[in-house]
């Protein structure tokens, strides 16, 4: 069935049409500041590729920039008795997509990076009991990028083999959700660097490693020699981290497999 183009015409009209747009505009400026805030502030690189929430991104696109315009474009018409309605409605639908997309990826936010033992691993806030936490510094976040930090395997064997076993027997959180044992990265920065491993090794696995090794220097300015990198573990992929070799700091990440 074919509709006659009369009818085509009247149903987009040019009031229609202009809602439309104006609501496509407003919904693109509220979407693209909170992508704007999702990549830059709460998951700078390469924290959404290792942790970030897609699913839930997916479905606030999806409504605020796709659904709720689209539905302007369909129930939108000038003078309509229930106007006001359809567009309160709409109104409501995406508010209630922005609310929960931005509740959900803020409390998820990378909010402590944590190096136990041989790996760095995301951890959000929720996850852990900062009250546990016995260094103030480590509870002040800078506006870009996690807090990072040291977690420190117990000296003493007693307490250790008792991490062990309750982590095994007990399924309590293992070393790097146990915040007293958190502690400084500064001081210890020199442990993990020694447990880091050169970009060569990355670079003769393969030549998709190599690829993406090159790119990385190319974007850094950075000499091969001054990098290291360890493995970064998070919800959805584990990456490798390259770290300076002289300040021990996150440069970027590579989205190659870190276990070698």
């Amino acid at each position: 069935m074919f509709f006659p183009a009369d009818r085509i015409k009247a149903f987009f009209s040019a009031d229609k049409i202009k809602a439309f747009i104006i609501h496509l505009s407003i919904s693109a400026l509220v979407v693209g500041a909170v992508v704007v805030l999702i990549f830059f502030f709460w998951y700078p690189r390469p924290y959404f590729e290792a942790n970030g929430a897609w699913t839930v991104l997916r479905i606030l696109i999806g409504v605020d920039l796709v659904l709720g315009p689209l539905l302007t474009l369909i129930l939108f018409k000038k003078g309509k008795p229930w106007l006001v309605f359809d567009m309160s409605f709409i109104l409501a639908i995406q508010l209630t997509a922005l609310i929960y997309g931005v509740h959900t990826i803020y409390g998820e936010r990378p909010y402590y990076l944590v190096f136990a033992v041989d790996r760095f691993e995301v951890v959000g806030r929720v996850e852990i009991d900062d009250s546990k936490i016995k260094h103030p510094e480590l509870k002040n976040k800078p506006i870009i990028g996690p807090i990072l930090i040291y977690a420190q395997l117990p000296e003493n064997l007693e307490e250790r083999n008792k991490l062990l076993f309750e982590v095994i027997t007990e399924g309590k959180p293992d070393l790097e959700r146990r915040p007293e044992y958190y502690q400084l990265y500064e001081p210890n920065k020199g442990k993990i660097l020694e447990k880091a491993k050169s970009l060569e090794k990355l670079i003769t696995n393969s030549e998709i490693n190599k690829y993406k090794v090159e790119k990385l220097l190319q974007k850094n300015a950075n000499k091969k020699d001054d990098l290291l990198f360890l493995p970064l573990v998070g919800k959805n992929n584990d990456l490798a981290l390259v770290l300076d070799k002289n300040t021990g700091l996150p440069v970027d990440g590579i989205g190659v497999d870190p276990w070698l």
